[in-house]
């Protein structure tokens, strides 16, 4: 009984948060491509492997990502 009360008096709301939930995009691996050329630029930079705001635009461009996916696949390295 208790947990159809419950059920009853809660369940719009954990509907509406489970759609919301589901909206969220999904932590994922970034795409194979993207990631080979993030890799080749961190080869070919193996000294300072730190871009700049330019090259990080630039990578954002070439692989597709955004600039947030770009500074973290570098600050996890």
């Amino acid at each position: 009984e208790l947990k159809s009360h419950l059920l009853n008096k809660y369940s719009g709301y954990l509907s509406s948060l489970w759609r919301e939930l589901s909206k969220k995009k999904k932590k994922g691996k970034l795409p194979r491509d993207a990631r080979q050329k993030l890799l080749h630029w961190w080869q070919l930079h193996y000294r300072w492997p730190y871009p700049s705001e330019l090259e990080k635009a630039a990578l954002a461009e070439s692989t597709g990502l955004d600039a947030k996916q770009i500074n973290n696949w570098f600050i996890n390295q």
